[in-house]
């Protein structure tokens, strides 16, 4: 019998992506700039938007993404939801702001309470061309993408999208790759009943083995 997944499973149709960070970091520029290419720098502060936007993924398939731009005063428990939900994840600090970096040390934690090891995520420092007010060094976020175990991008919103696109990219990889692992992942339920149906099988096997072991002695 054949165990691979249905066609119509294979293929990733949408996803959601969660931007993380500090108030004033440039999550709000980064979203509009990776769907429209343009640079908007003027935005309200702590309003939670949700950006939605087809892209055509590394692997040809069109994907529809819901991107959450999350509010710096969002409440534990819509955070939590969002991460729990979500496919993917941009955390952003600005190389200019050291409570940002901060900030983003802090939601690492949250993060792993609500997902499992591997996640599909990517770090971005932004405001790199800000030079004379940089207060995050180039080697702290490099030591925090190590410790987050992911990519690291120091950009500049505001002069290119090229940072953005390429770290969009890297993540829409890594959900794909996510995707495909999760289709050949058993669920919950049925890994712990082939954990118990193996247990039991050792245990009779070891029954037997005994059994055996006895019934020779006499």
């Amino acid at each position: 019998m054949s165990l691979s997944p249905s066609p119509s499973k294979k293929q990733l149709t949408q996803a959601k992506i969660v931007m993380l960070g500090g108030c004033g970091v440039g999550k709000s520029a980064f979203v509009v700039r990776y769907i429209t290419k343009r640079y908007i720098g003027d935005y309200e502060n702590n309003k939670e938007m949700v950006y939605t936007h087809k892209v055509n993924s590394p692997r040809g398939d069109d994907i529809t993404l819901e991107i959450v731009d999350t509010a710096s005063q969002t409440s534990s428990a819509d955070l939590e939801n969002h991460i729990k939900s979500g496919d993917g994840f941009v955390m952003m600090y600005s190389v200019t702001d050291r409570n940002s970096f901060c900030t983003i040390c802090r939601l690492k934690e949250t993060l792993y309470q609500h997902k499992p090891v591997e996640i599909p995520l990517v770090l971005v420092a932004n405001k790199s061309d800000i030079l004379t007010a940089r207060s995050v060094t180039e080697d702290e976020g490099t030591a925090l993408a190590a410790d987050l175990d992911c990519p690291k991008y120091e950009i500049s919103v505001a002069d290119s999208p090229q940072g953005v696109l390429e770290s969009m990219d890297e993540l829409l990889r890594q959900i794909l790759r996510e995707h495909v692992k999760s289709l050949t992942r058993l669920p919950v339920h049925q890994a712990e009943s082939n954990k118990k149906s193996k247990l039991l099988n050792m245990k009779n096997a070891l029954k037997k083995r005994i059994g055996r072991s006895r019934s020779d002695t006499f």
